[in-house]
Formats: structure tokens, sequence, C-alpha cells
């Protein structure tokens, strides 16, 4: 795509180019309309080339449960390798830019000062660039990645890379946007370039897959221009967003943390299959409604989540595989179940919160057991507390290493154990 500049309403750069900003942040600025958008890649230049080649253009693949539907993306108009820094200072520099646009992973935003390695380093001294320029007019930076609170996350980064004068100007200057995005976006497979080019004629290298559900909630933190993406399917501007990524991380997340383990332990392999399990669906009700009460939504609003994490959890052609999730427990149990817990009044209150967690304690032991890895940041503690041979002894140990756990808790978990689901 090329665009004549004076026909545009503003222009977007989008740092970190990949497969889920092409299927979420650039979808919605290509509904918004108006806006030309510019891309640089997260690292290597094989993403620019090939989109560079493809005149910008790549193919989308929705892939709902039963057939796939094939959109043609056509708003980019210019891709560059990360390493090109004076094309982004230039690009930033431009007053017709108003937005810049982050998928740069969770790690992005601690990689440090150096712009040979780090994003919001090259941010920085691209925002040096514009405020060298003279330019006045605003320019907002929204951060796309899945971290909660990421636009202080952001703001954060890309000061460190500030000298004060430069600070200063960046507070009358920049705003820094929060967002909270969610669509599964997996890696295309091998059919997904020949099912572009049969539905569209492009010959795509590069197209993208991803499921018909899409959300991003975006912090209406703007002082100058942006595009129109609540004209965008599944786009919300709202003033905070902190419920949202509560609600995602409660729900969405918490169901895929129990599924991950109970749905493993009851002989499930996938997500579709854990959710379709009858009892491993009944301890995901439970979780959902002692997680729902904890949320200051509406009630029809939580049914709607609700009914579309099913459908998304039941996408077979989508299905994820629970190993994969169920990595990380004692950093992820913390803060998707005994925050709601300790809301709730305690263990006796949150039996589906519960659940999840003897069926992370049962996972654990049945896999170091059976002579398997556990991926996870306390993995050798986990390991020496499986093998212990008194369960009482065995749950309290690995209760204990989850940042907030209680004895009352630990009791819980070891009641629960032998009420879960098994093959």
């Amino acid at each position: 795509m090329s665009t004549d500049p004076r026909a545009l309403d503003g222009r977007l750069v989008h740092l970190g180019i990949g497969n889920f900003a092409r299927s979420h942040t650039l979808l919605a600025t290509q509904r918004a309309g108006g806006w030309g958008v510019s891309v640089v890649t997260g690292r290597t230049a094989a993403m620019a080339d090939a989109l560079n080649a493809q005149g910008g253009k790549y193919g989308l693949v929705v892939r709902g449960p039963e057939e796939d539907e094939v959109e043609l993306i056509d708003v980019i108009d210019e891709a560059y390798a990360a390493d090109d820094v004076d094309a982004l200072k230039r690009l930033v520099a431009d007053p017709l830019t108003a937005v810049v646009t982050l998928t740069i992973t969770e790690k992005g935003y601690v990689a440090g000062t150096d712009p040979a390695t780090s994003a919001p380093a090259r941010l920085a001294l691209a925002l040096e660039a514009r405020r060298g320029a003279g330019v006045e007019e605003p320019i907002a930076l929204v951060s796309c990645d899945n971290l909660t609170g990421n636009g202080e996350a952001l703001r954060k980064a890309v000061l460190a890379c500030l000298d004060a004068d430069a600070q200063a100007w960046f507070a009358e200057h920049v705003d820094v946007v929060s967002t909270m995005v969610d669509r599964i976006t997996p890696s295309a497979d091998a059919g997904a370039g020949d099912l572009v080019r049969e539905r569209t004629g492009l010959d795509d290298q590069v197209p993208v897959v991803t499921e018909p559900f899409t959300e991003w909630v975006i912090e209406d933190g703007f002082r100058g221009r942006r595009p129109a993406w609540e004209r965008a399917e599944g786009v919300q501007i709202v003033p905070d967003v902190s419920i949202h990524e509560l609600r995602k991380l409660r729900l969405l997340n918490g169901a895929h943390t129990l599924m991950a383990y109970a749905g493993q332990v009851a002989g499930a392999e996938r997500v579709d299959e854990a959710i379709s399990h009858p009892e491993v669906r009944a301890l995901v009700e439970a979780l959902w409604d002692e997680a729902r009460s904890t949320l200051d939504l509406p009630a029809d609003e939580l049914d709607a989540y609700t009914a579309a994490l099913e459908e998304r959890f039941r996408n077979p052609r989508l299905a994820d595989n629970l190993i994969r999730i169920a990595a990380d427990g004692t950093s992820k149990l913390p803060v998707r179940a005994l925050p709601v817990i300790a809301e709730r009044g305690g263990p006796a209150q949150a039996p589906g919160e519960v659940s999840a967690v003897a069926a992370w304690t049962a996972w654990v032991t049945d896999r170091v057991r059976a002579g398997h890895e556990v991926a996870d940041p306390q993995a050798e503690a986990i390991v020496a507390a499986a093998g212990l041979e008194d369960d009482r002894e065995r749950v309290a140990v690995l209760v204990g290493l989850l940042d907030g756990a209680t004895d009352e808790l630990a009791a819980a978990v070891l009641a629960e154990e032998p009420r879960l689901p098994r093959p």
C-alpha cells in the first residue's frame, strides 16, 4: 500500500511487527480507516523483507470451529528492520506521526538502555529526534503487549533512556497509553499460504492465522490524534483498563490454569478436551462463579465474556496443548487464584479456586513421580516436595512454594486432591 501523506488523518508506527500485531492492532487500524502505517521488526529483517516484497499486504486467516475466513490486510505502507534506527527517527520526527504502538514482548520492557538490543532505547532516540525537529503536536505511545500495567512499564523503560531535559519534554508532549489485548494467534500452518493464495490471489509468504474472538480495551489517554479504533469489532475505549485486565486474569487465565492441571490429571491433553470433560467443566464453572463475584462489572457483560471463553476453549482447530499452559505454576497461581481466595474470605468460600491449586499439586506430583520434568522457576523445590511420602507434608511444602499461601489453604488442598477427576 502506498498512501499519499496529504490524504491521511495521521500515521501510526508499530514496533515489533509479528503475527499478533498483524492479527490485532493493524487489523483494527485498517478498520478505522484514514491512517498510514509504517512497521519495524523486533529483531531480524526477515519480516520487513517479506512484507515489502508483498507491497505490505498479507492474508489474515480466521480459523473458526468448522471453517476459515480469509481477509487481505493492506494497511502497511513500509516495513523496516529493527536496526534501521535512522528510519525510526525519521518516522517519529514526522509531524504526521501521532501514534506509536508496540508488541515487543514482556522481556522488551526490561531490555535496558542500549539501542542495539532495546526497543525502548531506540524509541527514546526517535523521540529525541522529534524533540529536535521542534514538533509540538502530542504523540501517543501505546503498548499492546500481554502485560498488566503495560503503559506504565513502557513509560519507565523509555524514561530510563532519556536525560532530564528530554524527560521534561516527554511530560509535555508524549502520552503513554495502557491497553488490554486478547486474541489467540498461533503460528501459521503449512496450508495457510495456499489458502490465502486460493482466496485472494496473493502469494503470501507470511500469512497470519487467528481465532474469531478479538478484544482490545484501550485507555482513553490521548491528547492528540488517534485512529478511530472503536469502529473495529471488539475494541473499547475506556477511562481505565485495570478492571478489564483483572477480568481477563481471573476468568480467562484462571480457567486456563485450572484446566492445564485438572485436565491433565483427568487424562486430557488439549484445552478443547479439558473443557469438554464434564467434571473439569464443572470445576471451571465453580472457579468462574467465585472470580465473577470479585469483579465490579455488569452481570450481562460477564455472562457474555464467559460464554465467549467457553466457545473459544471448545474450538478444536485452535486447541492449545495443556502441557504448554501448565508451565510456571508457582508464578501463576499466586496472581490468578490466591487473590480470589483471599477476597472471598478464605478457602472454604472459594472451593473452585482451591481446586485449581489442588490440581497443580496433584499434577506436579504425578509428573515428577513419572520421571518427567516440570517447567517452573522453582522446579528443584517442586521435585523435592513431590518425592515426600507423607501426603500432608508433601502438600504443605508444595503449597508453601506459592507466595501468599496459608496453612488453611494447604489443609483445603489436601482434602480436595482425592476428589479431582481421574481417568
